[in-house]
């Protein structure tokens, strides 16, 4: 670099020790230049899927396959049929909100499986009247809270 300036005719201006001052200087403001683009970056990443409830009336359905489920909330039930299910779904006063977590669900875009699945639970509530439904992927665990959200219908 030195040599390039004294080619173009200009002096060195800085010393040696002037020289690597500004080269140490360089590199912290290149750091710390990456470290405000890294908390850029990742403050606008997309937001979390994870599932958290803020209906304490919703009906929460595990659904074991295609064809068997319980409901978790607003009181356990046992395995039972869907239909079984979704009429015992139609008997509650609230029909706000429902969450189907769907176990065994290995998908990571939606497909044949959701359709499989998801569709007659979408059919079935939205006749019911349910306003708001939310799949979750299931990880066998009784509580919701947290679990990765696949899709929601609102």
């Amino acid at each position: 670099m030195a040599s390039n300036l004294r080619m173009a005719g200009i002096k060195n201006l800085h010393s040696g020790a002037n020289h690597w001052e500004i080269m140490k200087t360089t590199n912290l403001l290149t750091l710390l230049a990456l470290a405000v683009g890294a908390v850029f970056l990742t403050s606008c990443a997309t937001p979390s899927r994870a599932f958290h409830n803020t209906d304490s009336t919703a009906l929460v359905i595990q659904s074991f396959d295609s064809q068997t489920a319980r409901t978790l909330q607003p009181t356990t039930s046992d395995k039972k049929s869907n239909d079984d299910l979704m009429a015992d779904a139609g008997a509650l006063s609230q029909h706000q909100t429902a969450v189907v977590i769907l176990e065994g669900y290995t998908e990571e875009e939606i497909g044949d499986q959701f359709r499989d699945r998801g569709t007659p639970w979408v059919v079935g509530l939205r006749r019911l009247g349910y306003e708001h439904i939310i799949f979750l992927k299931g990880l066998d665990v009784a509580n919701p809270e947290g679990l990765i959200t696949i899709v929601k219908y609102d």
